[in-house]
């Protein structure tokens, strides 16, 4: 009997220390399993605003070319009612703008923020030009 007891004792014990390794396993995969689902989750909203983001530089792109088209048409329009000397300022400042605009159509998504800070220094440029003309 005695054996049966210490063999008993044995499998208690065996089968508690079995238990205790087999949930810390789980624990561990358990763990990972959340990690490696909360790093699906992080990547899946990093190309959600990955393509928020490319859709909006599109955007903003666009929104760049209409207003600088309309800006070179009003200067051309504004071109032919112009003396000769000012006809030739003004045609040196739509052919900067038409380089501008053209930079703007090939533009990327890489090189979109320098393209638009170039773009927005010449027509500041172009504008304090006008502002000094006019005063």
């Amino acid at each position: 009997m005695r054996t049966n007891l210490k063999t008993l004792a044995t499998y208690f014990f065996a089968g508690t220390f079995s238990l205790a390794v087999f949930t810390a396993c789980d624990s561990a995969q358990n763990e990972a399993n959340e990690a490696e689902q909360e790093t699906e989750q992080e990547l899946g909203e990093m190309e959600n605003e990955m393509e928020q983001t490319a859709a909006n530089w599109e955007a903003e792109q666009e929104e760049w070319e209409t207003k600088l088209s309309d800006k070179i048409s009003k200067l051309e329009q504004d071109m032919e009612s112009a003396t000769d000397e000012a006809k030739a300022e003004y045609q040196e400042t739509i052919d900067e703008l038409k380089a501008d605009l053209e930079e703007l159509e090939n533009s990327t998504e890489q090189n979109w923020d320098e393209v638009k800070t170039d773009v927005s220094n010449t027509f500041q440029e172009i504008e304090q030009e006008y502002e000094e003309v006019d005063n």
